[in-house]
């Protein structure tokens, strides 16, 4: 990818296209190796490494993932010839008083190619899962997005009825209290910060549901969630059935009315006193309301590969134009 540059210098071999061909050659050879690798020890040596996922390799060092280890100084090496390269050239067609954008364009090409390298460190390295959340009919907080609920889902499933497609649409409440629509599915996620923050769908079906009240304030919870009454969280613990009855139980976890936390069992039409003598109220329990499960994700190198995109558009829009068809008369181009 680098241009050729003229001799000088004890370190001119480091922004010569010999090394850049070199780097570019090795590093497709051992993607190639590490493809093979990877699936050969998707059960051992590999297993649990996903491939967005760089810091597995060194938390669990193998010498399986040698491709890797040798693969990190070769792309750093590559980057390192790129970036001194396109600095010589530039250098160059500027002091020959080349003022044009496009004969700027692959040095452009050459920044995408850059910026798209840090993109996939950045990504491989820093990001982070937040963990899953149920979404069903009640407010839940969604991390990185405020809180989210599901206002319908719509299902297009196979003959064998696995799902082939899912649209959920939530309802997400910002933390500067903005509301908006957004349908998520499977290739769909939603997204906050110009893609550095996903919600994943990562599967769809129903969970119980229990609904509580307490004077004005309505809840409706799935095993593990929670809501505020009367500002204090109210957690859903666990619905169990209760022997001798048609009505399910909930095991609930709250401040008393001394303000300790307490876990008590509340039946349908039971009352559970929280703090300041208010009462809390099982109302009824959903057997089966739609729910998606969601994983939300970190991911701090979208944005870096949104502008790796940008940049590519843009040198690929100068190259045309400087390679694009002359007219009777027009000069050369170099």
């Amino acid at each position: 990818m680098p241009s050729a540059s003229p001799p000088g210098g004890r370190l001119a071999w480091l922004r010569s296209q010999g090394l850049g061909v070199i780097c570019g050659y090795g590093t497709v050879l051992l993607l190639a190796v590490g493809s093979v690798v990877m699936a050969l020890t998707r059960e051992g040596a590999s297993a649990g490494i996903g491939q967005d996922d760089l810091t597995g390799f060194f938390l669990r060092p193998s010498p399986a993932h040698l491709w890797l280890y040798l693969l990190v100084p070769l792309v750093a090496l590559y980057a390192l010839n790129t970036t001194l390269a396109t600095l010589d050239n530039v250098r160059r067609r500027w002091r020959a008083g080349q003022r044009a954008p496009s004969a700027y364009a692959v040095a452009v090409l050459h920044a995408a190619f850059l910026v798209a390298l840090a993109a996939h460190a950045v990504a491989g390295f820093l990001s982070v899962d937040g963990g899953t959340t149920v979404l069903a009919s009640s407010w839940q907080p969604l991390p990185g997005f405020g809180e989210a609920r599901l206002a319908g889902v719509e299902v297009d499933r196979l003959p064998g009825g696995m799902p082939e497609e899912v649209r959920a649409t939530l309802e997400v409440r910002r933390p500067d209290g903005s509301r908006e629509r957004a349908v998520v599915g499977y290739d769909r996620p939603l997204s906050a910060g110009w893609g550095a923050r996903l919600a994943l769908l990562q599967d769809e079906g129903r969970a119980a549901v229990a609904r509580f009240s307490s004077g004005a304030d309505h809840c409706a919870l799935a095993e593990g969630q929670r809501c505020l009454v009367g500002g204090d969280p109210v957690e859903l613990l666990a619905l169990s059935a209760v022997p001798g009855t048609p009505d399910p139980a909930a095991l609930v976890r709250a401040s008393g009315p001394d303000g300790r936390v307490v876990e008590r069992w509340v039946m349908r039409g039971g009352l559970l006193m929280l703090r300041n003598a208010r009462p809390l109220s099982l109302d009824t329990v959903i057997p089966a309301e739609p729910a998606v499960l969601l994983r939300v994700r970190q991911t701090p190198g979208v944005p870096w590969a949104l502008a790796a995109a940008v940049l590519l558009t843009l040198g690929t829009a100068l190259l045309w134009r400087r390679l694009g068809p002359r007219r009777p008369g027009d000069a050369p181009q170099d």
